[in-house]
């Protein structure tokens, strides 16, 4: 059976942005050791008191952040505070 995880309160689920596997714009791949965490990921639930930030978006979170592990339909994902999202990253 999956879980659906429904955060509370100030809580957003996100799914982890896996870092780039690929030099922009190439076809060159970065070496395992050498890839960045970026501290980023896609939107997947928000708990009622979060107003900033929408199912979707893909966030920037702090480096200081104390997320929570979760399975959320059988995928990790990360539970953190709508206060340690610092900017929503829109691509043009």
């Amino acid at each position: 059976m999956k879980t659906k995880v429904i955060p509370v309160g100030n809580r957003v689920l996100i799914k982890k942005k896996e870092a780039d596997q690929y030099f922009n714009g190439t076809s060159i791949l970065i070496p395992e050791n050498q890839r960045q965490d970026e501290l980023k990921g896609y939107v997947v639930a928000v708990g009622k008191d979060v107003e900033e930030v929408k199912v979707g978006d893909l966030i920037q979170y702090a480096d200081y952040a104390l997320p929570t592990k979760m399975k959320h339909e059988g995928e990790d994902h990360l539970l953190i505070a709508a206060g340690d999202v610092f900017a929503v990253l829109v691509n043009e």
